[in-house]
């Protein structure tokens, strides 16, 4: 009887000891976000043969502005505001992947929805340029800071290939997505009646920003910026991954 309980645990315990060496984890480093000042990390386990959850984190420290040349060409902005501006993001996402090509996890052609959270900081210092008497001029600098948080659901369609043994290439084809973003930024100091109507006059081209609806408040102590809209955006990838 103890031979027979032998011989029924010791497969168990072989199939159980195989089981935990398998490599099921999967982390990623996205390269076309490098070439903004992006840092993207993504890692990936699988949850069936076929089905795995993919998280991403994806962080940007506070510098000039990307495309600003895009921006400033929506806003009618003699004083280019934009020069200076400063702006860092942080994101995460996560999604489920669905692999159709009946191959195990990590390989494949899949299809990946998911829901996106962003949060961008957002600096930026406004000249103030007052006439007086006799023709002199005086340049005041209004620093402005504040943040955005969007949400964001969508899909993207990639392929996943096994370039060696534990080396993988995930190549996130398109990712169409869509939401909302909303924020507010402020500034403080004190403002004189005609440092108040010069700063509106500043402001005034950040109206003409496609999609986002744009408000501000300016008074004897500074501005407040509210800014709220649909978002959409694409996401895409080439990562190279190691599985572990």
């Amino acid at each position: 009887m103890k031979r027979l309980l032998i011989l029924l645990i010791i497969p168990l315990i072989s199939t159980g000891w195989l089981k935990a060496q398998e490599k099921d984890n999967l982390l990623k480093i996205n390269a076309l976000p490098l070439t903004v000042g992006n840092i993207a990390l993504e890692y990936e386990k699988p949850i069936t043969s076929s089905i795995t959850l993919n998280g991403t984190l994806s962080w940007r420290p506070k510098i000039s502005f990307p495309f600003k040349s895009v921006m400033e060409s929506f806003i009618d902005d003699d004083s280019s505001i934009l020069n200076d501006a400063k702006l860092g993001a942080f994101s995460i996402t996560p999604e489920v992947r669905f692999y159709l090509s009946q191959k195990e996890a990590f390989k494949g052609f899949y299809i990946a929805p998911y829901i996106k959270y962003s949060n961008y900081n957002i600096g930026l210092d406004i000249p103030i340029e007052e006439l007086h008497n006799q023709g002199l001029s005086s340049v005041e600098t209004l620093p402005v800071s504040g943040a955005l948080n969007g949400f964001t659901a969508g899909f993207s369609v990639g392929s996943q290939w096994q370039l060696a043994q534990d080396i993988f290439l995930d190549w996130r084809i398109i990712g169409p997505g869509y939401g909302f973003t909303s924020g507010k930024a402020t500034g403080k100091m004190e403002l004189t009646p005609t440092e108040q109507q010069v700063l509106r006059n500043e402001l005034d081209g950040i109206e003409d920003i496609p999609v986002m609806n744009v408000d501000y408040e300016v008074d004897n102590n500074g501005v407040s910026i509210n800014l709220k809209g649909p978002f959409a955006g694409i996401r895409t990838a080439l990562s190279i991954g190691y599985r572990f």
